[in-house]
């Protein structure tokens, strides 16, 4: 699902980060699940400028990882990684860095493929 991230720099400056790809990413996460997103290993600067910015970002319904250890779901065929459980979930911001204040997770339902 295609979403937004808005940054509202009122800082009076511009706000240099590093990050690689994006500096934010949106995932779900639940009592029962807890993504641990990782950014790719490349470096960039980025520029927050000053006033309203907007980052686009992906919410997937799908773990974060496959077959990679105890605990973690098998892979679907093809190295594909597997949906959610149908449940509760939250939509939570991460950030490559402590960028700007986190807001409050939004509450998503995932549902089975209908």
């Amino acid at each position: 699902m295609p979403a937004h991230i808005v940054v509202d720099n009122e800082s009076g400056h511009a706000i240099h980060v590093a990050g690689c790809l994006s500096i934010f990413q949106l995932a779900l996460d639940s009592s029962s699940y807890h993504p641990d997103p990782a950014w790719p290993a490349c470096l960039q600067m980025f520029t927050i400028a000053t006033g309203k910015s907007t980052y686009p970002v992906t919410l997937t319904a799908s773990y974060d990882a496959c077959g990679a250890g105890p605990g973690t779901p098998a892979c679907l065929p093809g190295s594909g990684i597997p949906p959610l459980p149908a449940g509760e979930y939250r939509a939570v911001l991460f950030q490559s860095s402590n960028i700007v204040s986190v807001p409050a997770s939004i509450p998503v339902r995932v549902t089975g493929r209908r």
